[in-house]
């Protein structure tokens, strides 16, 4: 009985258990793959001969690097949700979405150098991240 009383005691201390709406971060991440998927197919579209930074010579190798910085950053923020959601393991969550961050701004980057337009358009998602990134950090201090 005694013990039963001491971990009410101890869950009313540390405050509430974390237990997020599993459908939140999904609706919301939602319309920016979409927003994600257009920026990446406008930077395909884009002809080689008006991209913003790199050689036109460079499309065998731009094109391929871009797909693979965005499967790469797709994986991370999947993994993500998986972690941080999914198994609630909050702490690896964090080493998580701040690889999931670096991919994005990477990707980003990669997108500026074909066409301005096409990185504009994933700025929301850099802003989506930061959000879950800090609502993450603000879940594993609270436990």
């Amino acid at each position: 009985m005694r013990a039963a009383m001491g971990d009410d005691r101890e869950t009313k201390r540390r405050g509430r258990v974390f237990d997020p709406d599993p459908s939140l971060f999904p609706s919301t991440w939602m319309p920016l793959r979409w927003l994600q998927i257009f920026a990446i197919a406008k930077a395909f579209a884009t002809d080689p001969f008006q991209y913003r930074w790199c050689s036109p010579d460079s499309t065998e190798v731009i094109i391929p690097k871009l797909m693979r910085q965005y499967l790469v950053q797709l994986a991370l923020g999947d993994e993500w949700h998986r972690v941080f959601l999914g198994e609630k393991r909050v702490g690896l969550g964090i080493v998580v979405i701040f690889c999931y961050f670096i991919a994005l701004i990477w990707m980003v980057c990669t997108t500026f150098t074909i066409q301005a337009g096409a990185a504009f358009l994933l700025i929301p998602s850099i802003l989506a991240a930061m959000i879950s990134a800090l609502v993450n950090v603000i879940v594993f201090l609270n436990r």
